[in-house]
């Protein structure tokens, strides 16, 4: 076997260059991005939408250069058309935003979407006209098989040079920093993989139809290891589904994955399978394109009961709605192949960019309706709680049940992290300006509490009680006292200290009732009451000065005060304290 030349490698790759200048451009600032993040000081939020854009460039540009050939229209053509998508990729460079509050809610699905998107438009460019189904199942199969060779291929040799420059630099102790192995990786990963594949890619879009392409392991792949693995979801599923029957119980919320599994796996190699019982008589590999899509079809309607079930209870979030509205694809496909008289393999790519775009972008995306329903369902929280009156939110003294308290909080908290209450017209106040407390961490807890929404065991037990003491204090005086102990108290602690504790020494710790400061002492692995110094005033002021969100902040004066009892004193210098009034 004769080993390609350098001037082989050399020409291969400006034939690449040739035909895809906008994918290689793409590849080489992608892998020059990647090489500036691995930087300890990079900014991320520069280097990684550009990243971004990259990868999202790859196949649109390759898409874009197959539709042009597809279509045999001249090769200038093609360039002013990767040129026109190269402009498209800046702006919309320009538009994402890392740092952007809602980016993982929002403009990162968008992402993850348009990249599935162009890889879909990839497959099947050249064969948006009547170019026959078996041209366009031949094309995306040397796709796929490019794609397996390539990655072994860039796996392999990255495996090659890494071990290489280790050795070299344990054997001539270069001390090479450890970046050099991922520099490496994304080089090979994002050159030689790319120039691998685009130099296989097809440069004609009509095949011969002998015999469609299915050598002895990719028969092997179909028959022997993808038809088996679904065989075993199928079996799981349709096991579970008949559990749900004889117990009639509501399915679980998990089982919408497994079923998402064996729709992926399953349409998967349906289109593997495609043409293989034209070259193999095997009754479950015929049986499998003639069933497929009649097992599927329960499978789906079992999907649609248990997102229901779980869009009932709690309203409508994006991964719920990606369940639902994956469903809605899959019952399309379903009637789609069980009536249609083509089984136009096409369908399924078209069909799922289609849905994805509805899915990301416009009214209906997952986004617009998950919001829309957390505010529906949260506007009917707080008017069954009093505390919504003329299209706005009031605050409200009545208890609100538990449960309600965290539906409320959750559709609160969903919103927030989505950047959706700036922008909300009930608000009776701008976000920023509802008052903090220590409890309150984010923005709508701040909401929860300015609106009495309470839990109803807190509000049944007491009024709760958060101070906080300023730790520029300044110098303490101890004069007058002995000694000086730091304490943390807890009503919970009882009986004795720790075993660690040692004999003969003073300690601290409050009343079974909460109402005292004991001054205990430890002698002889027993232990005596000193003194007891009442809380009841201290306490009484806290409450009385405390805001109406149980929060006391105390000032640099009122950190220290004196307790003091029949045998001696004490002075308390307050950093943080805990109750509440029962």
């Amino acid at each position: 076997m004769k080993l390609p030349s350098p001037g082989f490698l050399i020409d291969a790759f400006l034939q690449v260059f040739r035909r895809f200048p906008g994918v290689m451009l793409c590849a080489f600032v992608g892998v020059g991005a990647l090489f500036v993040l691995i930087e300890r000081n990079s900014e991320e939020h520069v280097w990684t939408p550009l990243w971004m854009v990259c990868q999202l460039g790859l196949p649109l540009i390759t898409a874009l250069v197959a539709l042009t050939e597809s279509r045999g229209w001249p090769e200038r053509h093609s360039w002013l058309l990767q040129a026109f998508g190269i402009l498209a990729l800046a702006a919309y460079c320009v538009s994402l935003d890392t740092e952007a509050p809602a980016f993982e809610h929002t403009q990162l699905p968008q992402y993850l979407t348009l990249l599935l998107t162009a890889h879909l438009f990839a497959a099947v460019a050249p064969y948006l006209n009547r170019r026959s189904v078996r041209d366009f199942w031949e094309y995306n199969r040397e796709l796929f098989a490019n794609i397996i060779i390539g990655g072994v291929f860039t796996l392999i040799l990255y495996a090659g040079l890494a071990l290489a420059i280790l050795a070299v630099d344990q054997l001539f102790d270069l001390n090479m920093e450890e970046r050099i192995y991922m520099r490496l990786f994304f080089t090979l990963a994002g050159i030689f993989n790319t120039v691998y594949f685009l130099f296989h890619f097809p440069k004609k879009y009509e095949f011969e139809t002998t015999d469609a392409g299915y050598t002895a392991v990719f028969k092997n792949l179909c028959k022997y290891i993808l038809i088996p693995v679904v065989g075993l979801y199928f079996l799981i599923l349709y096991t579970y589904g008949g559990k749900i029957l004889a117990t009639w119980n509501l399915p679980k919320g998990w089982v919408s994955s497994l079923v998402l599994g064996f729709s992926v796996a399953g349409i998967f190699t349906y289109l593997l399978n495609f043409y293989l019982p034209e070259h193999d008589e095997a009754a479950w590999v015929r049986g499998y394109r003639k069933w497929f899509w009649r097992i599927q079809l329960p499978l789906t309607l079992l999907l649609f009961v248990a997102v229901g079930r779980r869009i009932a209870d709690y309203g409508v979030t994006e991964p719920r709605y990606m369940v639902a509205h994956l469903g809605v694809w899959l019952l399309a496909a379903c009637l789609y192949f069980l009536f249609s008289k083509h089984d136009n393999i096409k369908y399924i790519p078209i069909s799922l960019g289609l849905f994805g775009l509805v899915f990301a972008f416009g009214p209906f995306s997952a986004a617009r309706v998950a919001e829309r329903s957390q505010m529906s369902l949260l506007k009917d929280l707080l008017e069954k709680n009093g505390r919504w009156q003329n299209e706005r939110l009031v605050q409200g003294t009545s208890i609100v049940p538990t449960e309600e308290v965290q539906n409320i909080t959750s559709a609160l908290e969903f919103l927030d992290r989505r950047d959706a209450l700036t922008r909300m017209s009930w608000l009776p106040m701008p976000v920023d300006s509802f008052p903090g407390s220590s409890s309150a961490y984010n923005t709508a807890m701040r909401i929860a509490e300015w609106a009495g929404i309470r839990d109803s065991g807190t509000v049944a037990a007491g009024k709760f009680l958060n101070v906080t003491g300023y730790y520029e204090v300044g110098a303490v005086s101890l004069k007058g006292f002995e000694a000086f102990w730091p304490a943390e108290l807890y009503r919970s602690d009882k009986g004795m200290p720790s075993e660690n504790y040692p004999d003969d020494t003073p300690y601290f710790r409050i009343s079974d009732d909460g109402q005292s400061l004991e001054w205990r002492h430890l002698k002889g692995g027993k232990t005596e009451l000193v003194e007891s110094f009442g809380l009841h005033t201290v306490l009484k002021d806290w409450f009385a000065k405390s805001d109406p969100n149980g929060y006391l902040p105390l000032p640099a004066a009122q950190t220290t005060f004196d307790l003091n009892g029949r045998k001696g004193s004490l002075r308390i210098v307050v950093r943080n304290a805990e109750t509440r009034q029962e």
